[in-house]
Formats: structure tokens, sequence, C-alpha cells
């Protein structure tokens, strides 16, 4: 394995030392190898444009959690009202604003739908990916920086969770921000600082205590270089700058709605922190969820952890040691959920970046001057990529027999079809793995040939997920509900004072409990006017409007006609009611 440092040039071979403090983004008219890495790096997140923008059918929120901060998005731009976010007329303030926040200008900006909903997630992953490189650029080759980009979009849970309306990918985003701003301030330019105390508040805002678990997994590097910041002054002005821009928003919120808002952001992480709630979130999750997701980039970045640990584990500390504690804290929390996980995904790119760096650098033979220097052991060993070359062709051939099942047609493995050919292809892609290890002392290029290889099976992998047609396409059903259809001109033409002063109906949403809330927030924001929530027992008191959305849950309690209410459409086992009044009983629909 080669040392490690900042080579000047890429995929040159460093010498084995630290990085000089004078290297830094600010000086880039000094560094003529800067300007190039960052140039590479836009062209790296532009060509991962497309994995987030492809689709294969019109995209539809899901109802846990997209459709709930859509939903409040589209009720902040209504009420105007930036202060307090409501969901159906209701504060929430479990989860800071700053997403909600963002979801609305988007939809100021480009009108409300899903793509609009999605888009600050979306650009958050993408410029995402620059940020891994640059702080790689700092304590790695610039090969492996490199190479780390190209693998973060290639992370099937990265860009699942980068097109949803989320706040992990958003934080994550915000996380990187300002380690690259500590990185830069570490090393003597301590206007850096400043962003670091910018993206520590925004991650306030964007999911409260949650920056502090990145906070907390950054200790083992501060305790490293605890000289170049505990002394100086803009490290802790901008520490209290981040505070003051959460406080900006939590003052003047307290200030008209009370201490309640504090309380509940301090009890919603109490109780997470309590309980888990997640049922199926073992305490194993993590070990098998991150290999499962990241494979086989997961895999790889075990062994570019492996390396970096064995050979300079004290100038890449931060690298390695940044994400294992991480999970380990993440490990800790009672809650565990897949999005939890998306933190640690930038990293792990990273490390696996270091580890297809070493294998671009396999040669046959070691130099005497490489004995001579005790670097002989640093190169990566032709074992090892046997090792990882067989283990992968083992999952080649059962991604072959996959696929070769698939198109035989075998029973159980239809939601599959579309991906037999992609099967077949990966699992010959990876059983070539062994044959270019074995000819390594021959074929000059079988570095290149190894890295290619596993980067082309990513990439075709992640194509043919993204363009599923039910990949980011969560509630078909609700998009496609025709309101002209389920509410005739007839009945639509009624002034109720079920009807805003615009003259959309207003229809409320029932919702008996947890059963049924994912779905309740799906069809609340792909109802033109929602009006408020209605439970059980507001059903059986007839506090609602005259239109109403009764749950599966709910029509399998009650007797929908019993209660004075006549159907008019069916839309996945939600029924779309009104009251039956004398007014309107000149109209009438007819359920879908």
């Amino acid at each position: 394995m080669r040392p490690f440092g900042n080579p000047n040039r890429l995929g040159s071979s460093p010498s084995r030392r630290s990085l000089p403090g004078s290297s830094s983004f600010v000086q880039f008219r000094r560094d003529p190898h800067l300007v190039p890495f960052w140039g590479l790096s836009l062209l790296v997140m532009g060509l991962a444009v497309p994995l987030f923008v492809l689709s294969g059918a019109d995209p539809s929120l899901a109802g846990c959690d997209e459709s709930f901060y859509a939903q409040m998005a589209r009720e902040l731009l209504r009420r105007g009202d930036w202060l307090g976010p409501t969901f159906l007329g209701e504060p929430f303030f479990e989860k800071p604003p700053l997403l909600t926040w963002s979801v609305a200008f988007s939809f100021a900006l480009y009108g409300v739908n899903e793509w609009a909903a999605r888009l600050p997630g979306i650009l958050a992953a993408l410029l995402s990916i620059p940020l891994v490189g640059w702080i790689g650029w700092f304590f790695l080759p610039m090969r492996a920086a490199f190479l780390g980009m190209a693998v973060l979009p290639l992370c099937y849970l990265w860009v699942q969770q980068g097109r949803l309306v989320g706040q992990d990918v958003p934080l994550t985003f915000l996380e990187l921000l300002g380690i690259l701003g500590l990185v830069n301030g570490i090393r003597g330019h301590r206007v850096w600082f400043w962003l670091t105390g910018v993206a520590f508040g925004l991650g306030l805002l964007m999911k409260s205590a949650m920056i502090l678990l990145p906070g907390a997994a950054l200790i083992p590097y501060l305790v490293q270089q605890r000289r170049r910041w505990m002394g100086s002054a803009p490290f802790w002005l901008a520490l209290g700058l981040g505070l003051g821009i959460f406080g900006l928003w939590l003052g003047p919120a307290m200030q008209v709605y009370g201490p309640q808002v504090l309380t509940t952001l301090v009890g919603k992480v109490w109780d997470l922190g309590q309980e888990p709630f997640h049922a199926d979130a073992t305490g194993w999750y993590y070990l098998w969820h991150i290999p499962v997701h990241g494979f086989p980039w997961t895999v790889l970045a075990l062994v570019g952890g492996f390396l970096l640990v064995r050979q300079q584990p004290g100038s890449t500390l931060l690298i390695w040691s940044f994400p294992l504690l991480l999970l380990l804290l993440l490990q800790l929390y009672p809650t565990k959920t897949p999005y939890y996980t998306v933190q640690l995904y930038p990293w792990l790119a990273l490390l696996a970046g270091v580890a297809l760096d070493q294998a671009l650098a396999m040669r046959g033979r070691v130099s005497g001057a490489d004995r001579v220097s005790g670097t002989e052991s640093l190169h990566l060993k032709p074992r090892l990529a046997q090792v990882l070359s067989w283990g992968l062709a083992a999952v080649g051939l059962l991604l072959l027999g996959l696929g070769v099942a698939v198109r035989l047609g075998v029973d159980g493995l239809e939601l599959l079809q579309p991906h037999a050919w992609p099967l077949v292809v990966m699992g010959v892609l990876y059983l070539l793995l062994p044959g270019i290890c074995s000819w390594w002392r021959v074929l000059r290029c079988a570095g290149s040939l190894w890295v290619g290889i596993l980067l082309l099976a990513g990439i075709l992998a992640m194509i043919t997920i993204v363009l599923r047609p039910d990949f980011g396409n969560f509630s078909p059903a609700f998009a496609r509900m025709d309101w002209s259809q389920m509410l005739p001109p007839s009945v639509r033409a009624i002034r109720t004072e079920s009807s805003t002063e615009a003259g959309e109906t207003v229809v409320d949403i029932g919702r008996s409990g947890l059963p049924d809330v994912c779905q309740a927030q799906a069809i609340a924001f792909y109802t033109p006017n929602p009006g408020r929530w209605v439970d059980d027992q507001a059903l059986q008191r007839g506090e609602y409007g005259d239109y109403l959305w009764v749950s599966p849950v709910q029509a399998e309690k009650v007797e929908i006609r019993d209660l004075g209410l006549q159907p008019l459409a069916a839309v996945e086992g939600w029924q779309l009611v009104r009251r039956l009044d004398p007014l309107l009983e000149q109209g009438s629909g007819e359920p879908l």
C-alpha cells in the first residue's frame, strides 16, 4: 500500500508524510493542482445528477414523512406564518422548521408538486459529493478522494434518501460543510471557523440535538488538534453564532407560542432516547442494514479503514475515527432507523475510495528501493485483492443465478423482472474479478480494470433501480385522484360552511391512530384543501365539516350511512363522503 499524503498530481505516489499546514482551499493560487481537483469534483457531481432526477414513472410522495413536511410547507405558504409550522392547522414543534422552510421556498419558486418538495434533498445530496472530495483532499491521496466522490452517488441508500423529503441528507450536508470549515480553520485559516458556526446553527434548525452526535464523533480529531482551536477566539465566537442562528427562531417562536416550543423539542429528543420507536430495528439492525444497503462499497470501506489504521492512523484520524464513533453512537441510541445511517455514507465512500486507490496501485514486483525504504508492506497485498475478488465473484454467481431464474419465470421473482438482464450482466462482471486479479503480473492495467468493473457494476445497478416505476412512487393512487370526478360540478357549485373564500371545498381527514397515520398524511397532501384531523371520537360525535375522508380503519368500526354520510368516491380503501344535507341532495357522485 502506498503511503498517504497529499500527492502533487492525481494518482501519484506521495511521500510518507502528513499534509503541510499551508495546504488550504483559500490558497488555490499557490497550489496548481487544487483548481483541477475542484473541476473534477464538480464534474462528478454533474455526472451524478441523472441518478437523482431520472424516474420510471411520475413520482408521488410517501405518507411518512414526505407528505407530512410537504403539507406543512404548503400550509406555511398559505398562512404566511414562518415561526410556527402547522399540519392541518395544528402547530408542530417536535422538529425545527428549516426543512419546512426550504420546501416552502421551493414551492414558492416552482409550485406545489413532488419534484419541488424533493428539490432541497436532491440539492443537498448532490452538493455533498464535492464536499466529500474536498475533505478527503486534506488527508488522502488526491485519487482516493476523487474515487470517494465517485462512490458516494453509487450508494443505494444515499440516492434513495436524497430523492425524498427528509431531514437526514440535508443534515449530513450541513455536517460536511461544518467539518470542511473546521479542518480549514484548524490548518490556520481562522475565518473558516465561521462556516462551521453557520453550519452548526443551521444543523440545529434542521434536526435540533441530532447535530450533536456528529459533534461528539469529532472528539478524537478535536483532541488531536486541540492546540489549534482551544485558544482560538473565532472558533468560540463561531459556535456562539451557531447558537444565535438557532435562537433567532426559537426566541420569537416562544414569544408567540409560549414555552411549548422548547418543551416539545426537548421532549421529542428525550422520547426517542428512552425507547425504540421501530420494533423491527433490533440491536443488530445496523450491523446487517449498512453492509447490505451499501454493498459492495461497505466491504471496501472496511478494507480502506484497515489500511488507514495500519499505515498512518494519526494523520488520517478524522477519516476513519469519525464514522467509527458515529456508528457506535447510533448503535447506542435506542431508536434505530435506516435514515439515521445516511450520515455514515460519505465517510464510507471515502474509505472505499482508499481501497480502490490502492487497487489501482497494484504492481507485480516489489522494487529494491521499496525493500530498503520499508514500504514493501504498505503496498496492497495480492492475497488481499484475491480474497476480495473471490468474495465478490461469489456474490456475482448468486446474481447471475438470480438473473437467469428471473428470465426463466421462476415463481416468486416477478418483482425482479425489470432487473433480469442487469442482474446477469452484474454477475458476469463480478465473476471477471478473480481472473483479472490472477493476471495482475501480466496485465499492466489490471488495477484499472478491477476498479472499472466495480464502478461499472455500481452504475448499472443504480440506473436500473432509479428507473423502476415504483422507485420514489409511494402513493400513485392518491396522486392520480381526479377531483372533478369525485366532486361533480353540481356539488362543487354549492357554497357550504366547508368552503373557503376562494371556493375550494374543504375536506377533513379521518384518522383512527397509528394504523392509518401514514396514508392519512399522504391523502392530506393530495387533497387540494384539507381541513382538520377527525379521530374516531370526533367521527362518532359528528365533529367534522361537510366533506370528509374516512379511513379504512374507521370504516371497519362504523357504518357510514348510519352517521348520515353519503359516499362519493373510494381510493385505496379511503372513502370520500359528505353529510346528507337537504341542500346537497340534488348532487351525487359515483364511487371510483
